[in-house]
């Protein structure tokens, strides 16, 4: 048993019992910022070159602690005896210093939990002022798509099964966090059928962050559903499962179906990319999200609907694969640029930045935890039946990024750098970014297997002695930045 499918097996019920809130009115201005606790550990912003930590603004950001905690949990669970753990690597990460990482991920997720989560309501940031931290009341759907990604450790929560307190916590303990965002984006960013900002404006990032912010919900329900959930979480009654979700599956078909008619009142065929009326030019981030919210809104309609539903679905399928292939010709081994023009003759750079952390999220969404590339039985298997050369074009892509990583991403001290220009792969802003580095660090050890380029250490032996070497140095080289981004917390 593993996974987030286990999160509410294990006496979650019992935990917290959730009341929806009412929807927001989007004329409303933000409320005022009120004072709060700080964590226990004060992640950075930036680490300067002598390792001190740099605040920007004296805040602290959500997103930079989730994505230290998504880095946290890819050095936990990657630190199996096949992989990081492996005698040929390092075998002392496994089994102890592995849970660990474990015990270390469950600390970090309860204080961000409980200093930036208002019932799902994320604060974007805490600033420190005489003293004391306050907590923005703003609401940046930006962090959402990422922020809820931390389902994954649940994904992989058999791999600590030898230790039950630690499994049973792993899949306990995180419930709030991972349940009470989705919630909040349908209660309070959502109206017939579209997903707007705080200020009530919709475009193409709102769609896109409150889309993907939505699908680890969707992949509880997915998992329930699916053969095998009897098991886990289908030992669970529907009514009691609806109740922890804060709606039923018939809700979100509903959601989702209202959605799918502003999809297809938006999409323009000839670009290959939804237009919200703000226009075909898209942040490289909106459109990852995009992609992954697309996956969950698919499977599920596919999973839950009805005839049309399915039909519907197959139709989301066919426009995501659509997108992703008019935007992966413009990858360069070193990136896609920040923002992407798309034409009736393609797409092209709108931007002269790769800022590394958009891109390397970009990659994450593709193959990295409920991305486009999981498939299983019992889920719509679109790829697997009717396109699976895009595990290729994962594959191929994936092997460029990573490899481009390696070669253009990282200054002469071993630091990745935080923006590159995209005519040439040359740094351009050479600040060490504590969220550029968690996700390098989460993508590398989501994607570095997808192609042919790296192997795992188990493989080491009988790999050709090029690949083995890369696999080393990328393996080195996320530990290194795990390091120095520990070095200033």
């Amino acid at each position: 048993m593993s996974s987030f499918k286990h999160l509410l097996v294990l006496g979650l019920i019992s935990l917290l019992t959730f009341s929806c809130a009412d929807e927001k009115d989007p004329e409303r201005s933000p409320e005022p910022e009120t004072l709060t606790g700080a964590p226990d550990f004060l992640v950075p912003h930036y680490i300067s070159e002598d390792g001190e930590p740099e605040f920007d603004q004296n805040r602290l950001y959500a997103g930079d602690y989730s994505n230290l905690l998504h880095a946290v949990s890819i050095i936990a669970t990657v630190s199996r005896e096949s992989e990081y753990g492996n005698e040929a690597y390092r075998p002392d990460l496994y089994p102890d210093k592995m849970q660990e990482r474990a015990q270390q991920w469950l600390s970090m997720v309860g204080q961000i939990d409980r200093v930036f989560n208002d019932d799902g309501r994320i604060s974007p940031w805490l600033e420190q002022r005489t003293g004391v931290y306050n907590s923005s009341k703003d609401v940046d759907l930006a962090v959402y798509p990422h922020l809820v990604y931390a389902y994954h450790i649940h994904h992989r929560s058999g791999r600590f099964e030898d230790d039950v307190i630690l499994y049973n916590r792993l899949n306990r303990e995180a419930t709030n966090y991972l349940v009470t965002p989705g919630r909040y984006l349908m209660n309070q960013h959502y109206r017939n059928g579209a997903f707007f900002h705080a200020s009530g404006d919709v475009d193409h990032k709102s769609m896109s962050y409150a889309l993907g912010g939505l699908h680890g919900n969707a992949y509880a329900w997915v998992v329930w559903k699916k053969p095998g959930g009897q098991d886990n979480m289908g030992v669970l009654s529907e009514a009691a499962l609806e109740s922890h979700m804060g709606h039923s599956t018939d809700e979100m078909v509903q959601i989702y179906r209202a959605v799918a008619e502003t999809l297809d009142e938006s999409w323009d065929d000839a670009r290959a990319i939804y237009d919200f009326g703000d226009g075909t030019t898209w942040n490289l981030d909106a459109i990852g999200a995009m992609i992954r919210g697309k996956k969950a809104m698919y499977d599920f309609l596919y999973m839950f609907g009805n005839e049309d539903d399915a039909e519907t679905a197959r139709r989301i399928f066919d426009r995501t694969v659509a997108l992703l292939e008019t935007v992966a010709p413009l990858a360069e081994p070193w990136g896609l640029p920040d923002k992407i023009e798309f034409t009736q003759n393609g797409t092209r750079a709108a931007s002269e930045t790769v800022t590394l952390y958009y891109w390397y999220q970009f990659l994450n969404h593709l193959g990295g935890g409920y991305g486009l590339d999981r498939e299983r039985e019992g889920t719509s298997m679109y790829i697997t039946t009717y396109r699976d050369d895009l595990f290729d074009l994962i594959g191929d892509l994936s092997d460029n990024a990573l490899s481009g990583a390696l070669e253009y991403h990282l200054d002469n001290q071993g630091r990745l750098s935080t923006a590159v220009n995209f005519s040439d792969g040359s740094i351009r802003d050479d600040r060490f970014s504590v969220s550029t580095a968690g996700m390098f660090i989460t993508t590398a050890g989501n994607l570095y297997l997808k192609g042919s380029a790296f192997e795992r250490a188990s493989g080491w032996d009988s790999a050709p002695d090029d690949i083995a070497a890369r696999s080393r140095l990328l393996y080195d080289i996320k530990f290194d930045l795990m390091e120095r981004l520990e070095g200033a917390l």
